[in-house]
């Protein structure tokens, strides 16, 4: 470290700036998984983490990524009794506004916001893609075309490697498009021309930058794009199985910007609101 580069002593020098950039966002990730925030790694866990679901469908939890909101109706039957010996804790009670669920769950209400819900388990499940080294493709019959800004296609050409692990698969069409050949299939709501136009320009514009580690900041922007949104309606599997992908992430508490994923109203505060206490 330089003390010597102000004469004011206002600013220091680092020789390994980089370094003590990964160490500093290290020692934060860790401080604030500690706390059930949003950030990417560490596990924390929590009283709803891990339970089952209440559904009127039963839909495996190991189902590929394309089956996210898929009705498995050839899913085996449970063996006799085991509803009975393991009764699931939570159950789908309604959609509100087509963008909130509302779960009973024994100590009271959650209400899950499901497109940040959906935000934090496809940036955990994209984050192992990215990891294990990419994931299958759907190939397009007819190529999509989409054409970029001169900036968005620097974006685009940086991005390469991660876009194709991803799934995606284009090359350049004539001036500023591109044809894509192959695109992922996360679920089955997925819009794949939006997404890489929303993912491209977000990356363009440095959206996440302050994610140092370029596979999270990555990761963020698509999980983001990718999710479902606000106002999509859901069936009642489709928001059991939502609820029991992100009981089952390592930090479910938030999304990848750092907003709720849950809010719980507490059965006791219900029942002071009420007058029964």
């Amino acid at each position: 470290m330089d003390v010597n580069v102000h004469p004011a002593k206002l600013e220091v020098r680092f020789r390994d700036r980089f370094g003590l950039e990964a160490a500093v966002e290290a020692a934060v990730h860790q401080a604030l998984g500690e706390l059930v925030s949003a950030a990417p790694v560490g596990r924390v866990p929590l009283p709803w983490q891990h339970a089952a679901v209440a559904a009127p469908a039963r839909v495996p939890l190991d189902a590929p990524p394309g089956d996210l909101f898929q009705h498995h109706a050839d899913a085996p039957p449970p063996a006799a009794g085991a509803e009975q010996a393991a009764a699931p804790p939570f159950r789908i009670v309604a959609q509100v506004h087509a963008t909130y669920i509302l779960v009973e769950a024994p100590e009271g209400l959650l209400i899950v916001d499901q497109h940040s819900a959906h935000e934090r388990v496809l940036y955990e499940r994209t984050m192992r893609v990215l990891r294990a080294g990419g994931a299958g493709a759907q190939t397009l019959l007819f190529p999509l075309t989409i054409e970029f800004s001169a900036r968005e296609l620097d974006a685009l050409e940086a991005q390469r490697e991660l876009l194709e692990r991803l799934g995606y698969e284009f090359a350049p069409f004539g001036g500023r498009t591109v044809a894509v050949h192959a695109v992922p299939a996360p679920h089955q709501r997925f819009d794949a021309a939006r997404c890489l136009r929303e993912v491209v320009a977000d990356l363009a514009g440095n959206r996440f930058g302050a994610l140092a580690n370029r596979m999270e900041r990555f990761a963020a922007t698509f999980s983001c794009r990718a999710a479902i949104k606000a106002g999509h309606a859901l069936t009642r599997e489709e928001m059991a199985e939502l609820v029991a992908r992100l009981m089952e992430t390592e930090l479910p508490a938030h999304d990848v910007h750092g907003r709720p994923t849950i809010v719980q109203l507490p059965l006791a505060e219900l029942e002071r609101r009420f007058g029964r206490r």
